[in-house]
């Protein structure tokens, strides 16, 4: 098997939308005697969920949750409503086809995104009436806009087991007041580690996981969304690589 230091080779395998992607994932696995996985693209989680247990028994390591946690975290819509379930702080959110509805719901401003969807594509912040659409749909995901600090929080879980929470707080955005993180910078916040380990928590997710958080009016932190995988910035939380190496090595 080969030293993690020494990876230097790529293969290029269908995308996920791909029928053959399943079978080329189990192909390659047995192909390079791959001893890690780490999937890190959105589409990719629920096919490899839905395989993790074949996985492992070719002697490959992979930490991600059951693929029912998987889909809710894809969801974000989904996510709002388990989270508010397990009484955890999310922004005021609506999903449906009533433009009445969504306005006696959300004050002004009011963002929206994708019901699935990744780094930050979408994302739309409506200031008045006048800027949300004609047509409300389902497919989309309409919350109160959140004006205060936004963090982006790494997060290590084993099953059953201790949680590493590392925050960083998100001091550049792509779209300014929203979008992906430019720059970041890592933070001592316990009440953002807390909230962040709580969903882990309520929802059982494993492994990697890369949770968006920001701050309301009042000061206190809510849950944006869940990345069911690394986020984007976890060189800067290298603590969650460690750990995922270090349980890898430790059930070789």
């Amino acid at each position: 098997m080969r030293r993690l230091e020494d990876a230097r080779d790529f293969r290029l395998l269908p995308p996920a939308s791909d029928l053959q992607f399943t079978g080329a994932l189990t192909h390659l696995l047995d192909q390079e005697d791959i001893g890690l996985l780490v999937p890190t693209v959105t589409e990719e989680l629920p096919k490899v969920a839905q395989q993790r247990e074949e996985i492992r028994r070719k002697g490959c390591a992979v930490f991600i949750s059951p693929v029912e946690v998987v889909w809710i975290a894809n969801d974000k819509w989904q996510t709002a409503i388990a989270l508010l379930r397990e009484g955890i702080a999310v922004p005021q959110s609506y999903c449906g086809s009533s433009k009445k509805e969504l306005l006696e719901t959300i004050p002004f401003p009011i963002l929206s995104k994708p019901r699935i969807g990744r780094g930050g594509r979408g994302v739309l912040v409506h200031k008045h009436e006048g800027e949300l659409p004609d047509v409300i749909s389902a497919d989309r995901v309409y919350q109160e806009f959140l004006p205060g600090e936004e963090y982006d929080a790494n997060l290590f879980a084993k099953p059953q087991g201790n949680t590493i929470a590392v925050v960083l707080r998100k001091t550049a955005l792509k779209e300014g007041i929203v979008g992906n993180a430019l720059e970041v910078e890592r933070v001592e916040e316990k009440e953002v580690a807390e909230l962040a380990s709580r969903a882990v928590r309520a929802l059982a997710l494993e492994g990697p996981i890369d949770i968006d958080i920001r701050r309301g009016n009042n000061g206190q932190p809510a849950i944006l969304e869940i990345n069911a995988r690394v986020g984007a910035n976890v060189r800067s939380a290298e603590d969650v690589l460690v750990a995922m190496i270090n349980t890898w090595r430790s059930q070789s």
